[in-house]
């Protein structure tokens, strides 16, 4: 096989590792350096974009957790504040009922519960006078004799 032949061997064997050496280093101090440049610069601005994101995640973190706390505690005054109201609100009308109950109300109540024991006397005494009417004349008069 003249691939193998002890003449030609060792000068292809050195002069392919002296190609596959500057090749090496020319790829190592050259190209690859050229590569590499621009991917730390991308590593490094991406961890710094990281960075941010995960700060102005904590800062909206922190802002979520202020605007919950704030709606809370606005919700607990708006409570407060209406159960304030409602408690106001009943005692102002339950005073203003009774003061309308003491003075012509009570007037008017009277009056009402007069006509009314009117109405119901007067029909009372109509019914008893027709009643007696009736009774007096199924019963005989004095010195006459019962049927």
């Amino acid at each position: 096989m003249p691939q193998l032949d002890l003449l030609t061997f060792f000068p292809q064997f050195f002069w392919s590792f002296i190609f596959f050496i500057s090749f090496f280093f020319y790829f190592s101090y050259c190209i690859i350096p050229s590569i590499a440049t621009p991917l730390k610069l991308r590593k490094q601005k991406l961890i710094k974009l990281a960075d941010e994101i995960n700060k102005k995640k904590d800062d909206s973190s922190h802002l979520l957790i202020e605007y919950d706390n704030l709606a809370s505690n606005s919700f607990d005054e708006s409570k407060k504040k209406l159960d304030k109201v409602m408690l106001n609100g009943t005692v102002w009308s339950n005073s203003k009922i009774s003061t309308l109950n003491r003075g012509n109300l009570s007037k008017i109540t009277l009056r009402f519960l007069k006509n009314c024991f009117e109405k119901e006397s007067n029909e009372f005494i109509k019914s008893s006078s027709s009643k007696a009417s009736k009774t007096q004349k199924k019963m005989p008069k004095k010195g006459q004799k019962r049927k």
